[in-house]
């Protein structure tokens, strides 16, 4: 009994923390990570308060493609669907991967673009831009009604999903941002996930670009463009500060087709590691011109989605991770120490 009563009076004179630290503390733990932020938000409902930046920082929305079942019952509308974000939390989203498998761009795609005013890096299809842009234009030609402006100023990080063309960025080329600046003249960071189908860069859009990142792959089929493989224009342009050349690991070991052996400085034999080509490929590109990068993006086992929101929420961007790629001799490490033949044999 007298124990009992021992912990009681050890319980009541333990001094309870003011609530301005306790505040701190559960701020700092939402802040550390998208999953611990989730994870105060459930505390209490000021908790939650605290977490609701840290919650709704990053958000993707993607849609599935339509089944055949879907398609022939008519289930499903290709604006369906909606985007549910309450008005309130869009003042929270910073970066926003978007990407719609319609051919046609719902209600809900522009919505996002109203409720979120503070995006800084956006991801989505190039052909959004001609669509978005046809909806900030100040007066509809035929009514005369003014339409608001859907581009956040805010905005200086583009990653392009899809390969995009010359004719899909004239029509921004006017377009301005709510504070009367140029849209295109904000953007600084511009991230190409695809270019199999069309190697064209806009950077000649972009008169303050200064971190490009293309995938490597998908430069290989430009022969005429030297060892470096580099669409034209892009070593010239005056702003630009870092070139990232992101190499997909799961294509580099798996698909021997490609030839990447071919790219670096050395002659290559069949018998040639992985990881011995990838150090010579680094070798070589920053031999050719210290602005050039190469990295391992997206890694075994993620795609370009998924690597894009862990660096968003809480991870390395690929910008950070091209210059540990630099410094570090151990980056790629892990890459198998055996001819790429025998890698295909094991992998498969």
């Amino acid at each position: 009994m007298n124990t009992g009563v021992n912990e009681m009076n050890s319980q009541q004179s333990t001094p309870e923390l003011p609530l301005e630290i306790l505040m701190d503390i559960l701020e700092t733990a939402a802040a550390i990570s998208h999953d611990a932020a989730k994870t105060v938000s459930l505390v209490s409902s000021w908790a939650r308060t605290l977490a609701l930046p840290y919650v709704f920082c990053t958000i993707i929305l993607r849609r599935a493609p339509l089944t055949a079942v879907q398609i022939s019952s008519a289930t499903r509308s290709p604006s369906s669907p909606r985007m549910t974000l309450p008005r309130h939390l869009g003042q929270f989203v910073r970066n926003l991967w978007i990407e719609s498998t319609s051919m046609t761009l719902a209600t809900s795609d522009f919505d996002i673009f109203r409720i979120c005013p503070n995006l800084e890096s956006v991801a989505l299809k190039s052909a959004m831009f001609n669509a978005l842009a046809f909806q900030t234009m100040p007066m509809h030609r035929e009514t005369g009604v003014a339409r608001e402006n859907m581009f956040p100023s805010s905005i200086r990080h583009i990653t392009l999903i899809k390969h995009t063309l010359r004719n899909e960025w004239r029509c921004l080329v006017d377009l301005r941002a709510p504070n009367g600046n140029r849209f295109l003249h904000n953007i600084t960071h511009l991230h190409m996930l695809d270019m199999r189908i069309s190697q064209y860069v806009p950077h000649v859009f972009l008169p303050h670009l200064t971190h490009l990142a293309m995938p490597y792959l998908d430069l290989g089929n430009v022969l005429n463009r030297g060892a470096l493989r580099l669409p034209d224009g892009v070593l010239e342009h005056r702003s630009l500060r870092m070139i990232v050349l992101t190499l997909d690991e799961k294509k580099y070991l798996r698909y021997p087709w490609y030839g990447v052996e071919h790219y670096s400085h050395q002659a290559q034999t069949d018998e040639k590691s992985p990881r011995r080509n990838f150090a010579d490929m680094k070798l070589h590109l920053q031999r050719a011109d210290e602005r050039v990068y190469i990295v391992l993006w997206p890694e075994m086992g993620r795609d370009a989605c998924q690597e894009w929101g862990m660096a968003a929420r809480d991870g390395e961007n690929i910008w950070d991770k091209a210059l540990r790629s630099r410094n570090d001799k151990l980056y790629g490490g892990h890459l198998p120490n055996r001819s790429e033949r025998k890698v295909l044999t094991l992998l498969q």
